[in-house]
């Protein structure tokens, strides 16, 4: 195969992969453009560009949603959900690895094999133990989260830290440091690729997650239950639906623009390090 065939087929590939990305992009251009329209103009024709900009469809969604109030509760349960998971997957990961026995390869076969259960298979018993332990709130929810998530963070730890070198934690600890200081200031800094990514994963996942929190949590509670009083069983406020899926987008697309290039780097190093 000749340079310019390999260029020419690079080219092509190039063009293919613009439209499919452009394809993918359509339904938040769409999401942007009607939540400047009225439920008139949406109706009429969901795809046109609107003939007068509704800002009023944001004010009434910041309005009926609450939105700082749900903003900050989902807030909340994001950020301290995802830093639970980071610190019990890391430590439990850390031990699995380095403790040689077949108990530890059993609680890793263990958590891998939790990743493929469906939820919805937990679904009913997870509401009752929810009750019984009096988790159906705020705070509660968060425990939740730690089991659901980390399976996924201690399989990608797990094969990240396989490849860290043990000479370091040995010089740690002929320097008299403990397990959790070596643990902390020595390993824990050296997981930071991994760590960003599964960070942003988690974040993107209970951020938008709209199941768990139905089924746990009264309603009006997080973003995304808030905006699911805009669809009723006789009417849809598309527009304020809209406005609200923008004004709850914005802040997970900036977190998200900021730190995407440890996705790639984070998800690769622990898949060869593995």
């Amino acid at each position: 195969m000749t340079n310019n065939t390999k260029k020419t087929l690079l080219i092509v590939f190039e063009v293919f992969m613009i439209i499919v990305a452009f394809i993918f992009m359509i339904p938040v251009l769409l999401t942007l453009i009607n939540s400047l329209k009225t439920d008139a103009q949406i109706y009429q024709n969901p795809a046109s560009f609107p003939t007068s900009i509704q800002i009023i469809n944001f004010v009434n969604a910041w309005k009926e949603t609450k939105f700082p109030l749900v903003f900050f509760n989902t807030f909340l349960i994001t950020s301290l959900s995802t830093v639970g998971i980071i610190l019990v997957s890391s430590m439990a990961s850390y031990a699995m690895v380095r403790t040689k026995s077949k108990l530890s390869w059993a609680f890793f076969l263990l958590f891998t094999f939790s990743m493929v259960v469906p939820f919805q298979t937990i679904m009913i018993p997870l509401v009752v133990t929810a009750k019984a332990l009096n988790l159906k709130n705020i705070f509660g929810i968060i425990p939740i989260y730690f089991g659901l998530g980390c399976p996924m963070a201690i399989f990608m730890y797990h094969g990240f830290i396989k490849g860290i070198p043990l000479e370091l934690e040995e010089s740690a600890a002929i320097d008299g440091a403990s397990i959790f200081r070596t643990f902390f200031t020595i390993v824990l800094p050296l997981l930071t690729p991994i760590t960003a990514t599964i960070a942003i994963l988690d974040v993107l996942w209970i951020w938008n997650d709209f199941l768990l929190p139905l089924i746990i949590l009264p309603k009006q509670t997080t973003i995304q239950l808030a905006q699911y009083g805009f669809f009723g069983q006789f009417k849809t406020e598309f527009g304020k639906a809209m406005a609200s899926l923008v004004l709850s987008a914005s802040p997970i697309v900036i977190f998200y623009l900021a730190m995407q290039k440890y996705i790639i780097k984070g998800i690769m190093a622990g898949a060869i390090k593995g």
